[in-house]
């Protein structure tokens, strides 16, 4: 009954397995809807349940609109001053709080605060409760206002000390609950902390440290010292005498939070302290003492990124922004000991942890696609669960034993049997997670990810005419590497990712204003010294490793996956110089000396090498090891082209389209009558037919008004070899797809469509079935399936980052949902050429492909035979040696 559903709900969330409680609560809201009325003070009890599971996964606006209906349901039900709707409106409060909306916050506190006292009175311990929620809402918005001579004098009566608002609530609260909780209550014990990290954070350490260490007795007695809040308190003492500069004290309370975290199974503690005290180690140069610690919560980090799988991709991200730094910190201390012990072994270490912060949504999404192969395999099935119900059997014994009372009778026994009961549990589990590695390693691999290795690069992925690069870009430095099946090496030079990022930009810049439509002259701003520069700093040093190999695969770093590296001239001393200006000066726009020819010349890495790219090493794991196989019979090539942009005289937009396009409006120019000015790509079609002609064999062609986003997910792909997308691509903003990409279409249809997504425009006029006509990186990942060699986004800047990018997320843009997908490689540009060199490219390199080359190779050949050839325009010629025409398409995958 819904009785039982709400305890077991609240049995999971006190388990932290917050997505099956909200499941139980939902189906406890229903019972009460159809049992009670969907006014009944019952029901309103289940929906704040409901809310603050909610609001505990981070589903912050789910949570609110739960709590506004609680709220609305007590105050016509109890009546707007009930201690009810009190607490509705505390929840509330809290809910604008996590979503930023302090002021708002406050407001409520500030009404909840006056209820209580008028209510429940001045002395209850629910108006101290509103007192300390009220403090932490000023306190997080600065509000540290001077109280009014009249205050002070009150405060002063009740020997109240404070100065601020702020305090004066704390200090109040806290007098409060030691009246009527007791001194020696947890929750007097919560208010002690709160206050003593107000004062600490104002520079009043000698004030807040007495009132900590009581804090921690209180709990340590009261709750013993595996409790998760007496851990929490005791990293809290831990940082604050760190920050006094207690050093050996901090240390030792650090090293004791570390070993309850590990006794009481404490991942989030144990990921806290570990990192501080590897952090305090190697501020003081104790940088191989720090190592371990800052490994444990390397892994730790690892564990709990996938425990939130499940929760919005917002907090997950949030989760990741908050801790991600310890990757880069470990890498610091990992550095900084191969100096001291080149022969240490240290940098291949610094390859492994740099492979877990490459990438790490994307790499995800591509292990869940491994894993669903075999999702249906009844051995696989039957394993996972099993694995499944001893993890929460442990986690069940471990919460048993650290909320156990001090005070139960027969204390020391039943910690006996609950510790008897967990070693029984673990000897269980470990070999059935032996057969799982063995037998699925892909699985495994999802629920405790492990980092690429030198030796997994060396012996299982790469190929013996291939050579990796990889980077991470720090504050003060830059760590490169190269691998091949004989060689391993790292150089790390100071290099400040700042400096790499302004010559980037400044690369960039001129390209962005010729993409955009201005003069293409303005492409003489890209200075070959700029290409010159980041090549001796970010690959020359590496260059030995490169000798013989003609395939590079790239795992880059920050700004770095924004310009392709083939772009980078290798040679640009005075006599390149001098020949560079005598060409610019002669060039005269005629046949034989077209304006930007001075590029033409210049030693670009791209001549010596081919480039394949990745967003982390984990993709050429997923895509080497475990290889999407064919299936049915083969299809030759598909091809979307032509979409129809504009809606016929007369006719408009769908609501949706019109929506649609509402959110990319800073992506296309709009005309005079108020509607989008996206032009049509007539010349497109053209491409398609062509490379249809070059390829022969069955096709399936989508043109026109047929380019629809439906057909794109009606399975027609899912047997092609090749496949094109000749149209515009929006990047639209920054984007977080979906917490869980494999699950079922049907329902992740029925999700709606995040804002300003990276998409493909496919025909938005019409009858579009339903569509919007936008195909989205989210629907590419659950609505569209592929099995094909090569994927063509002939359009603008499909690669999906602009020149402000920080990380390998963005990277994958478009490229990492075909990924996902099932694309093995994909074609796609950085910035948007003009439409002849695009279909010059792609015809180029189709034609390759029919030749008998490798999709890389004839990507290759493609961009050499076009850095040879020009255009005319009016009555001047323009060379296309310049990078802006070859260098736009890069190819992604294996």
């Amino acid at each position: 009954d819904a009785k039982q559903l709400s305890a077991r709900a609240q049995d999971l969330i006190d388990r932290g397995q917050y997505k099956e409680a909200e499941t139980l609560h939902y189906r406890v809201v229903a019972i009460h809807e159809k049992t009670l009325g969907k006014e009944h003070p019952g029901t309103a009890t289940s929906l704040s349940n409901l809310g603050n599971v909610l609001y505990l996964q981070g589903k912050a606006k789910e949570a609110e609109a739960i709590h506004r209906r609680v709220l609305a349901i007590r105050e016509k039900v109890l009546g707007s001053e009930h201690p009810d709707t009190a607490t509705s409106m505390n929840n509330l409060a809290n809910v604008l709080y996590l979503q930023g909306k302090a002021k708002e916050a406050e407001a409520i506190h500030r009404r909840v605060l006056a209820i209580r006292e008028k209510v429940l009175g001045s002395e209850h311990p629910d108006t101290a409760t509103s007192m300390n929620n009220l403090a932490n809402v000023l306190q997080a918005q600065g509000k540290d206002e001077l109280l009014s001579p009249s205050e002070a004098r009150a405060q002063a009566q009740f020997n109240l000390q404070a100065f601020t608002e702020t305090e004066s609530l704390f200090r109040k609260a806290l007098a409060i609950q030691e009246r009527t909780l007791g001194p020696s209550h947890p929750a007097t014990a919560n208010t002690l902390n709160n206050l003593s990290t107000y004062l600490d954070r104002r520079g009043r350490p000698q004030e807040a440290e007495p009132l900590q260490r009581r804090a921690l007795d209180i709990l340590e007695r009261s709750l013993g010292s595996l409790h998760p809040d007496t851990a929490a308190m005791l990293t809290t003492l831990a940082v604050m005498l760190d920050r006094q500069g207690k050093v050996v004290e901090a240390e030792a309370l650090y090293r004791k939070a570390v070993e309850v975290a590990r006794q009481a199974g404490n991942p989030r503690i144990l990921l806290l302290n570990s990192s501080r005290l590897g952090f305090s180690l190697a501020k003081h140069g104790r940088y191989r003492e720090a190592l371990p610690f800052y490994k444990e919560a390397a892994d730790t980090l690892d564990y709990l990124y996938v425990r939130t799988r499940g929760l919005s991709e917002e907090t997950r991200a949030a989760f990741l922004g908050q801790y991600g730094n310890i990757y880069l910190e470990t890498i610091k201390v990992l550095l900084q000991l191969h100096r001291t012990s080149p022969q240490g072994g240290y940098e291949r270490e610094v390859l492994e942890i740099a492979s877990r912060n490459q990438s790490r949504v994307f790499t995800e999404m591509m292990r869940q696609a491994d894993v669903a192969k075999f999702s249906a395999d009844p051995a696989f099935l039957g394993l996972k669960r099993k694995r499944e119900d001893l993890h929460e059997k442990i986690e069940n014994l471990r919460l048993a034993m650290v909320t156990m009372p001090l005070d139960q009778p027969g204390l020391d026994a039943r910690r006996s049997d609950l510790n008897a009961q967990l070693a029984a549990a673990k000897g269980e589990l470990a070999p059935l997670e032996e057969a799982l590695w063995r037998d699925y390693p892909r699985f495994m691999e999802l629920t405790n990810p492990r980092p690429v290795s030198v030796q997994d690069l060396q012996q299982k992925l790469l190929r013996p005419d291939e050579v990796l690069l990889s980077y991470v870009l720090l504050p003060q430095e830059v760590a490169m590497f190269a691998v091949t099946r004989e060689r391993f090496r790292m150089v790390n030079l100071p290099v400040k990712r700042e400096d790499v990022a302004r010559r980037v930009r400044a690369i960039r810049r001129a390209i962005e204003k010729v993409a955009v439509g201005e003069s293409v002259l303005f492409l003489r701003e890209i200075d070959p010294a700029d290409l010159n520069s980041l090549y001796r700093d970010l690959v020359a040093p590496l260059s030995s490793a490169l000798a013989g190999k003609q395939k590079i695969i790239v795992v880059a770093d920050g700004p770095l996956l924004t310009v392709p590296l083939e772009l980078l001239v290798t040679h640009y001393g005075p006599a390149e110089q001098q020949a560079f200006e005598s060409a610019r000066a002669a060039s005269n726009g005629n046949d034989e000396r077209p304006f930007l020819g001075e590029y033409g010349a210049l030693a670009y890495l791209g001549k010596e090498h081919r480039f394949a790219y990745l967003p982390s090493l984990s993709a050429l794991a997923s895509q080497r090891l475990y290889p999407k196989q064919y299936t049915g019979p083969r299809q030759e090539f598909t091809a979307f082209a032509d979409p129809i942009f504009a809606p016929p005289p007369g006719q408009s937009y769908s609501p949706a389209t019109r929506a649609a396009l509402g959110l990319l409006a800073n992506n296309y120019r709009v005309g005079k009558d108020g509607l989008p000015d996206i032009p049509r790509l007539r010349e497109t079609a053209d491409e398609a037919k062509s490379i249809a002609r070059i390829l022969g064999g069955s096709n399936r062609m989508f043109i026109g008004a047929e380019a629809q986003e439906h057909m794109a997910k009606s399975g027609e792909l899912k047997n092609s070899r090749y496949v094109l997308f000749a149209t515009h691509g929006f990047l639209g903003g920054e984007f977080l797809p979906g917490a869980d990409p494999a699950a079922d279409h049907a329902a992740g249809a029925a999700r709606s469509k995040s804002g300003a997504q990276p998409s493909l425009a496919l025909t938005l006029a019409g009858d579009l079935s339903g569509e919007d006509g936008m195909l989205t990186m989210k629907e590419v990942i659950e609505d569209v399936e592929l099995n094909a060699d090569l994927v063509a986004l002939s359009a603008c800047n499909t690669a999906g980052e602009t020149a402000q990018a920080n990380n390998g997320e963005g990277f994958a843009g478009l490229t990492r949902a075909f990924m996902y997908a099932g694309a093995k490689s994909l074609l796609v540009s950085h910035w948007s050429v003009d439409s002849l060199s695009t279909e010059a490219l792609m015809t180029s390199t189709f034609r390759n492909i029919k030749q008998g080359e490798t999709a890389l190779k004839a990507v290759s050949d493609a961009q050499h035979e076009l850095r040879r050839g020009s255009y005319a325009s009016g009555q001047y010629r323009f060379s296309r040696s310049h990078p802006f025409f070859w260098a736009a398409f890069v190819y992604v995958g294996d």
